[in-house]
């Protein structure tokens, strides 16, 4: 018996490829402290910087897209404002000129009417 608690010591000792518990209901764990990775498992700090390189090209790239995108909806958004403010100007102008020539034709008439009655006199 001693021979096998000792086969089995040393096999557990030797190298646990995976961090995965037999248990099927149980979720994979990872180890709170790198040192708690067996060497095997271990990633070397080239190979961290090398993920870690990748991951922020990644986000650039997303974030020019995403940059990209969100020029693409101002620039669209402006030209909806600024349409709407040439259409609201149009009509300012176009109330203010048959304002201001409803004006000249009261004014007009109230000088036909004052040259009429200067000229009855």
């Amino acid at each position: 018996m001693e021979d096998t608690t000792v086969a089995t010591t040393s096999t557990n000792s030797a190298a646990p490829q995976s961090r995965v518990s037999g248990r099927t209901w149980k979720q994979p764990k990872k180890p709170t402290n790198r040192t708690m990775i067996h060497k095997s498992l271990r990633k070397t700090y080239d190979q961290r910087m090398l993920e870690k390189r990748d991951l922020q090209a990644t986000k650039l790239r997303e974030k020019v897209l995403k940059d990209a995108k969100q020029a693409e909806k101002d620039a669209v958004r402006t030209k909806i404002v600024e349409r709407k403010k040439r259409k609201e100007e149009k009509l300012r102008q176009e109330k203010y000129e048959a304002e201001m020539s409803a004006r000249k034709r009261m004014r007009v008439k109230r000088k036909e009417l004052k040259a009429r009655a200067h000229a009855k006199h």
